[in-house]
């Protein structure tokens, strides 16, 4: 660790926070790593499934100017990337901020600052085959080109990125919910999907398990399977975020047996 010497209050103002039913990594609480075969990227884990029961794996990645892959990462899995800042390019899709792209099993993930650094959210998974699916297809496409959809609380929108609803051949779900001001969920979610979350914009409040935090933009949350879920956007400005979840599977599959990738 390098650089000038932290407030003295820094552990009591620590908002991070790791419990069997969810995770809360803040700015202050990310760490660097290196991956191999991404050079000149800074590599800051978020989730992976050493934190069980995770089965996915989430991670910010700060490219540098020539920051890139030299080889396919991971073809055997399926993966989703997020483009924050710059613009990266995905195989030979260059994305913007807040362009997105998602890669089936079998082509690994290849990517590239494009002009400069960028930052970019990289998804990961080891797909759950079903017997007769056949993988799903690759997608692109980009926040402003999004079809929003009213949900069912005042003030809330959402956003399906990947057509889950109608093609169950998605194991993986990566959505957009949207909260004006004041809009608030309109019950306490349980259910036995997991969840990684960025907050791309605005601050809130969350309830996870019973306990209540203040989240705001570049807080990343992980909720395991079965936790109790709320959230109630404040502040003068809409909340949007970011959502994984794990879609169309009984839980008998490479999530629910523990398979790792």
């Amino acid at each position: 660790m390098t650089g000038p010497l932290p407030r003295a209050d820094y552990v009591s103002r620590s908002r991070g926070r790791l419990t069997s039913a969810y995770t809360l990594v803040t700015p202050d609480n990310r760490v660097e790593d290196a991956l191999p075969f991404l050079h000149d990227v800074v590599v800051r884990p978020l989730v992976t499934p050493r934190l069980r029961p995770a089965a996915f794996g989430e991670y910010l990645l700060e490219l540098a100017a020539n920051g890139a892959t030299s080889r396919p990462l991971a073809p055997e899995r399926e993966h989703f990337a997020w483009c924050l800042d710059g613009r990266v390019a995905v195989g030979e899709t260059v994305l913007e901020a807040g362009g997105w792209t998602y890669l089936p099993p079998g082509r690994g993930l290849e990517l590239r600052a494009v002009d400069g650094p960028a930052r970019a959210l990289w998804v990961t998974r080891r797909y759950d085959a079903v017997e007769a699916l056949e993988p799903p297809d690759p997608l692109t496409g980009h926040i402003d080109d999004t079809a929003w959809l009213p949900d069912t609380m005042d003030g809330g929108s959402y956003a399906l990125l990947l057509p889950t609803e109608t093609d169950q051949r998605y194991d993986m779900g990566m959505n957009l919910m949207r909260f004006e001001p004041g809009a608030y969920f309109p019950m306490v979610e349980l259910h036995h999907h997991e969840h990684g979350l960025w907050m791309l914009e605005g601050q809130g409040l969350y309830h996870l398990d019973g306990d209540t935090h203040e989240v705001t933009a570049e807080d990343f949350v992980y909720m395991a399977p079965y936790c109790p879920q709320h959230y109630a956007a404040l502040g003068w400005s809409r909340t949007t975020y970011l959502l994984y979840k794990d879609v169309n599977r009984d839980g008998f599959g490479a999530a629910g047996h523990g398979v790792r990738g």
